[in-house]
């Protein structure tokens, strides 16, 4: 059993490494990304200053930064999670890759974990960074449970994973991408409350945005961070996010798995 534990883990790794070796081959390109977030963070913070003392009626609004660069920050695993597998799977293609690791003797959710696992490593340092130069350069300070919005963060970045799961299999069967993964991924950029507060948005819109799990998660790690509730007070976005994640987690890998065995029977693994 512990050894049947231990091998995923370290197949997953040796994903890590060696993205993590590709990536550090462009250490240019690393700290453009990091002076890139600090602009992004100090562009917001002027735009933040033209509300000052003009006052809001939504509660995470207060502090138009904050919440700013706490959407910015979880837009990046929003993205992550939506995207990364299917990167991943066409990049193999491309590479020629994907044939030999897909019949190699690894589980279908092996190869799920391990394909996306730099890419959440990578989000995490970058997503961080919003937060840290927001106080480090702006006083920006966050209150309630960071433990809480952790939770939040996870169970809305395994959502958009099922997603992208689902997308990735598109991906593999039809050598393209997903169009309708790229409709969803900008419709949560814009109907999630990243950039304003969904009730601006009229009542087919509101709708949409009801529709989509990073709504749920970004309202409930704002309510955590910037309003300061607790549990009990964010138990319905919560309670919402589990129920996606119960129904989407066992139909993207049985639909993932599908598609595998359709590319292996076809032997067009190779082909992008």
């Amino acid at each position: 059993m512990f050894k049947a534990f231990i091998l995923p883990l370290r197949r997953v790794r040796a994903f890590v490494v060696r993205d993590f070796q590709l990536a550090i081959s462009y250490r240019l390109e690393f700290f453009l990304r990091i002076l890139t977030i600090l602009f992004v963070v100090t562009t917001f913070y002027f735009i933040s200053q033209i509300f000052i003392g003009s006052g809001t009626r939504f509660s995470e609004w207060r502090d138009p930064l904050a919440a700013w660069i706490t959407g910015l920050a979880v837009l990046n695993y929003f993205m992550t999670g939506f995207s990364s597998l299917a990167n991943a799977i066409r990049s193999e293609q491309m590479q020629g890759t994907l044939e030999s690791v897909l019949l190699s003797p690894i589980s279908v959710p092996t190869v799920v974990v391990a394909s996306s696992a730099w890419d959440f490593v990578l989000v995490t340092f970058h997503s961080s960074l919003y937060l840290f130069f927001g106080w480090l350069f702006f006083d920006v300070h966050f209150r309630g449970s960071f433990l809480l919005a952790l939770i939040f963060l996870v169970l809305t970045t395994l959502v958009l994973a099922c997603l992208g799961i689902l997308s990735a299999s598109f991906a593999m069967v039809f050598k393209r991408g997903d169009p309708f993964g790229i409709l969803l991924g900008t419709g949560s950029a814009l109907f999630s409350g990243v950039f304003f507060p969904t009730q601006l948005l009229g009542s087919g819109f509101h709708a949409v945005s009801r529709m989509l799990p990073p709504t749920y998660g970004l309202d409930g790690i704002r309510r955590v961070l910037i309003e300061g509730q607790g549990l009990a007070e964010v138990s319905e976005p919560l309670v919402t996010l589990l129920i996606f994640l119960a129904v989407l987690l066992p139909f993207s890998l049985w639909v993932f798995a599908r598609a595998v065995r359709r590319a292996k029977r076809e032997g067009s693994l190779i082909q992008y």
